[in-house]
């Protein structure tokens, strides 16, 4: 596949002070997610003045945030929404059967409704556009995507950024790795957290004996908060930090571990996810992003560290929030794969 470069960029700038400003508001859309979530009570807790839109004006589960709603594909909608904004964090996540259709039309929605507002967008990304790799992913790493979903997300991330680089306002797009934390939907947080509270085999996609950095959602929600008021750059990459290099197979251990459960570990192979898929969404939509769990999956998040003094989550810690969270109501995370019915383990890995 031909290599898709990134689109120009300017060199990240030092971060000017983090103060919080008691005029401008942090609109962050995509609310209800995961990821929004954790992002308004970051920045509620910060001091900032938060609002929470929707699609349909819910509680973001912050008290003490403004609340607005919005469709986001609606340009009039959002704008009003974003009115009087410093910052706006696309944190919109369309189902992924609606990727193609949606996810341009939101981006290009948000980029308007911020550029006329006057503030600056922040976009919670992820690193499907690197591709293959053989080592940690940098900001400097080239776009390689080889799935359809990193070719889009190579195509939403260069539209952020050219419109940066062109002067229509400013923007960061922020960079993590496989999530795992509260409320979050993704291949680890399904397979693992669950499963270690039940005592259930963790079913796991990949090599679990590959080095591994999955990002702590409140480690993404701080850094997309650290971009959004204290970045200066007009368009700047930055990659959420981690707390070192793990594995697949030591996280499912510390989660069982503190579940007080015995660790059993059944292996997939890529070559056995599209049956899965068969009976477990997830695990179908998932399919052509195994490839990232066949290789090093290491998120290198130094720089963002650095320049905003951002210390990221212990494994050990973020296990314990997640498996908190869960014991108070599972996600909307898909059941783990060897619970599914009619879907059966391989060999234990």
């Amino acid at each position: 596949m031909t290599e898709t470069p990134p689109a120009p960029a300017a060199t990240p700038a030092a971060p000017a002070a983090r103060t919080p400003d008691g005029a401008g508001v942090h609109a962050v859309v995509g609310a209800g997610g995961a990821t929004g979530r954790r992002l308004v009570a970051h920045l509620h807790a910060a001091g900032y003045r938060v609002r929470a839109v929707t699609r349909d004006g819910r509680d973001a589960g912050t008290p003490g945030v403004e609340t607005a709603a919005a469709d986001a594909t609606d340009g009039a909608a959002l704008t009003a929404a974003c009115r009087d904004a410093t910052a706006v964090y696309h944190c919109v996540m369309p189902v992924l059967a609606r990727w193609t259709s949606d996810f341009p039309v939101v981006t290009d929605a948000l980029l308007d409704a911020a550029s006329r507002v006057g503030a600056r967008l922040v976009y919670a990304d992820d690193t499907w556009m690197y591709g293959r790799v053989d080592g940690p992913m940098t900001e400097d790493t080239p776009w390689r995507p080889v799935s359809t979903k990193g070719v889009l997300r190579a195509w939403i991330a260069e539209r952020v950024l050219a419109a940066g680089a062109a002067g229509r306002l400013q923007v960061g797009v922020v960079r993590a790795g496989e999530l795992y934390g509260p409320g979050v939907r993704s291949l680890v947080a399904g397979n693992v957290f669950r499963a270690a509270l039940r005592g259930w085999p963790v079913q796991w996609l990949g090599d679990p004996d590959l080095p591994l950095t999955p990002t702590c959602v409140d480690d993404f929600a701080a850094t997309l908060a650290a971009v959004g008021t204290g970045g200066a750059s007009d368009a700047a990459v930055w990659h959420v930090p981690h707390p070192g290099v793990t594995t697949g197979r030591t996280l499912a251990a510390e989660a069982c571990r503190q579940a007080g459960t015995r660790l059993r570990l059944v292996r997939h192979g890529s070559g056995q996810v599209p049956a899965l898929g068969h009976v477990v969404p997830l695990a179908r939509e998932g399919a052509e992003m195994v490839y990232q769990f066949e290789q090093p999956f290491v998120v290198d998040g130094s720089r963002a560290g650095r320049a905003f003094g951002l210390a990221a989550t212990p494994y050990e810690e973020g296990v314990r929030r997640t498996l908190a969270a869960e014991r108070r109501g599972p996600s909307r995370s898909s059941a783990p794969l060897g619970r599914a019915p009619g879907c059966r383990g391989t060999r234990p890995a």
